[in-house]
């Protein structure tokens, strides 16, 4: 089978300066078991496939996968000076198939317990390639779960729909018999070397622009419950909830009449939620972006992501709806000033420096779109799904580097799916679980009212019982 690619990869000696998310990477790299580099910082996700899958078929497109996307295939040599990344020829990806005993559980629910347990159990080395592996796991002959794992030095959320829609592409061609039908693909070497060269590169006014607007900001913390260890001692904790579409309602009608996005509705109310936990009425929060401004780059696999700060002033702000408002303007001038966090970092000394200090921990902020829950059916035997809905509400999970991770993703259907990823080495559940409530009770009270005072909004909020479900307990 022909593989598709704009240029020849040296395959020998293939040795290429990193990216400005992978010099990231390096900098949180603590050895091999912990880091952003440990062997548990992985992505995980699940295909449910209907149908006979056959199994030199599934083996043959997912070495394809790794044939067409160098990354998949590279080592990044921490220890060399200056580090860079090693490309190595195409290789065979590690495939296990396990047939699943019958019981009594819904087959949904154990497809999801075959996620969490990739998740909470399994380990790859960022220094062998292929960074992928694989597990077919069968109900039967015409009902599995395909288990991938990645390691996220290589990959990250954009890049797993990536990895899904190409097996998909490769497995239909080789069953059937047809040349494999997907676009020209760059490498990731190319968005490094042009992210570093040419229109890519910082110019002087976007390093001027956040060297003001972070001038005397600090990185997001809040305080734990317990000093953050040198080496965590246990694998992170997981609390998924989801809000549903009537007490999202508020919050939806608010950000179409303001004309903002739920992005930035959802932040808005985060901060205000920072500064009743901190009392900073202009945290500096962080929040993921996928970093693939760029169209070329679009079916390219590999570590994109990026942080942007978001510094929004509320004490100059009478109403959520002046906070909503201000906070569009802090996103807008964000996006069209971003650069890679780590010039950020180099460029406005001290902006890392609570989180520098043992009792506080980083706060890391997620904002997705959720996926509809009518994606379209993946040509693998008689389709395949990807698993995105999570009914068990709380578990260990992949490791992070450190700190607390809060996601969410706005529903197609209004409701909203969140995710809180923290060490109860810092934190203790009630606290996360409190957090959590605090939150949702500010962002519902303020979308409700959103041209009162919003400090008294979120007095009144404060004092009024507590409407979130119970938070189950977490499971070990």
């Amino acid at each position: 089978m022909t593989h598709q690619s704009s240029s020849q990869p040296d395959t020998t000696n293939g040795r290429y300066p990193l990216s400005y998310t992978q010099e990231w990477f390096c900098s949180l790299d603590e050895g091999d078991d912990n880091g952003a580099f440990g062997k548990r910082f992985h992505l995980v996700t699940g295909l449910r496939i209907a149908g006979r899958v056959d199994i030199p078929t599934l083996q043959g497109a997912l070495d394809d996968v790794v044939a067409r996307h160098e990354l998949l295939r590279t080592v990044v040599m921490r220890d060399a000076q200056p580090p860079y990344q090693q490309v190595y020829p195409p290789c065979r990806v590690p495939l296990e198939v396990r047939d699943l005993p019958a019981g009594d559980k819904p087959r949904d629910l154990v497809a999801e317990e075959l996620i969490i347990e990739a998740e909470r159990g399994s380990s790859i080395s960022p220094r062998q390639v292929p960074v992928m592996r694989a597990t077919l796991c069968r109900f039967d002959d015409n009902d599995s779960v395909l288990v991938l794992l990645t390691h996220h030095s290589a990959t990250d959320a954009w890049s797993v729909g990536v990895v899904t829609r190409d097996l998909a592409a490769f497995y239909d061609a080789r069953a059937n018999h047809h040349p494999v039908d997907l676009p020209q693909v760059k490498q990731y070497r190319e968005f490094a070397q042009w992210q570093k060269s040419g229109p890519a590169a910082a110019g002087d006014d976007v390093r001027k622009y956040w060297q003001e607007k972070l001038h005397g900001a600090h990185a997001l913390t809040l305080p734990g419950d317990r000093p953050r260890p040198a080496v965590y001692t246990r694998p992170m904790s997981a609390y998924n909830y989801i809000i549903d579409a009537g007490e999202m309602a508020p919050a939806v009608k608010f950000a179409h009449q303001t004309r903002s996005s739920m992005f930035m509705v959802l932040l808005a109310a985060f901060g205000v939620f920072v500064h009743e936990v901190t009392g900073r009425s202009d945290p500096a929060i962080r929040a993921l972006t996928f970093g693939r401004n760029e169209q070329q780059f679009h079916n390219t696999l590999g570590l994109f992501l990026n942080m942007v700060p978001f510094r929004t002033d509320l004490s100059q702000c009478a109403s959520f709806r002046e906070i909503v408002a201000s906070t569009r303007d802090t996103c807008i001038d964000a996006y069209a000033n971003e650069v890679p966090i780590s010039v950020i970092e180099q460029d406005v000394p001290g902006f890392m420096a609570l989180a520098a200090e043992p009792g506080n921990s980083e706060v890391i902020v997620g904002m997705w779109q959720q996926q509809p829950e009518t994606e379209s059916v993946l040509p693998i035997a008689d389709g395949a799904l990807t698993i995105y809905k999570r009914s068990l509400p709380s578990y260990e999970t992949s490791d992070h580097p450190r700190g607390m991770v809060w996601n969410m993703a706005a529903g197609q259907t209004g409701n909203l799916a969140g995710n809180v990823i923290y060490n109860i080495d810092e934190f203790d559940e009630q606290k996360v679980n409190g957090w959590i409530a605090q939150y949702h009770q500010i962002l519902a009270r303020l979308a409700s009212h959103p041209d009162q005072p919003w400090r008294e909004v979120v007095r009144a909020a404060a004092l009024s019982p507590l409407t979130r479900r119970s938070a189950p307990t977490r499971r070990a």
